[in-house]
């Protein structure tokens, strides 16, 4: 008789990572929980009720893990009222879920955070870097706020907390971001418009390299942060002209103001490779998206 495949709880499973990590994870050979408000659509795994704003009863019986990617992000960062809702979902609600993983016996958590909060600094911070955003504060500061929450419910406790610092994500099927709408725009033969000089950068990782990342963390067990990137950081210019030269399709370059934001790092990922992590160079993943 075989053995009954490990259970993984995950919120987040509507999102743009979950809906990828959830299928290389059953490929896995993991079943999966989702937690969410509702049942994400197309969903063939269990699903419970979760609202990360009034976290009640959690279902989290016999789960060996629990895979927490769902956050509140603001549509409009500069609004005073989003910081209250990013502190209530993505910082309390987050030390709330972990309490309940800790009281049901789960054994791993693995939480999703932002690179982009990283304080700003010449060289690719590493996971020891200080994380001090200096822009999208609200949102940003309740990520950093949901990762000092989670390590100090976990402090003395038997369990496993993983943290994924992620880096900007790109891949097939994204609803947003700039990647998403220039591979678009280029696949289908119109220009691709670029703000400025199009100095803004980030480092780029597709997506099936996020889900590579966390199916490596699981086998594994290495505690604490993780940054989950390309170690590449490539601005819209380049980003542009790579697309062009991949489609044919003309670049467009549209006035701009002085004083273009930079934008974030590259990451360092060598504790990431160290487990064996190899992303994929961005012209393969942009192949794969357009």
């Amino acid at each position: 008789m075989s053995a009954v495949s490990p259970l993984l709880a995950m919120t987040g499973g509507s999102g743009f990572v979950g809906r990828h990590f959830a299928t290389a994870a059953r490929r896995a050979g993991w079943r999966i929980r989702h937690l969410g408000r509702r049942r994400p659509v197309g969903a063939v795994d269990e699903w419970a009720f979760l609202d990360l704003s009034d976290v009640g009863e959690v279902a989290l019986t016999g789960c060996a893990a629990l895979v927490h990617l769902a956050a509140h992000i603001p549509a409009d960062h500069g609004d005073l009222d989003e910081a209250e809702r990013c502190w209530r979902i993505n910082a309390l609600g987050t030390l709330k879920l972990v309490d309940a993983a800790i009281r049901a016996g789960v054994g791993r958590i693995m939480l999703a955070s932002s690179a982009n909060a990283y304080a700003p600094a010449p060289d690719p911070p590493d996971e020891h870097a200080p994380l001090f955003p200096r822009s999208r504060g609200y949102y940003l500061g309740s990520k950093v706020a949901q990762e000092i929450y989670a390590s100090e419910r976990c402090r003395g406790q038997d369990v496993l907390l993983q943290t994924l610092r992620l880096a900007s994500v790109y891949g097939p099927d994204q609803r947003s971001g700039a990647v998403g709408a220039m591979a678009s725009a280029a696949a289908s033969g119109r220009a691709i418009r670029v703000h400025g000089s199009g100095a803004f950068g980030a480092d780029l990782v597709h997506v099936d390299d996020v889900a590579q990342a966390m199916l490596l963390l699981l086998a594994s067990e290495g505690a604490g942060p993780f940054n989950v990137g390309s170690g590449v950081r490539t601005t819209i210019a380049e980003l542009a002209r790579l697309l062009s030269g991949q489609t044919g399709a003309p670049v467009f370059h549209e006035t701009g103001a002085d004083g273009e934001d930079w934008g974030f790092p590259a990451l360092n990922i060598d504790r990431l490779r160290a487990l064996g992590y190899r992303p994929m160079p961005l012209a393969d993943g942009l192949l794969m998206t357009s």
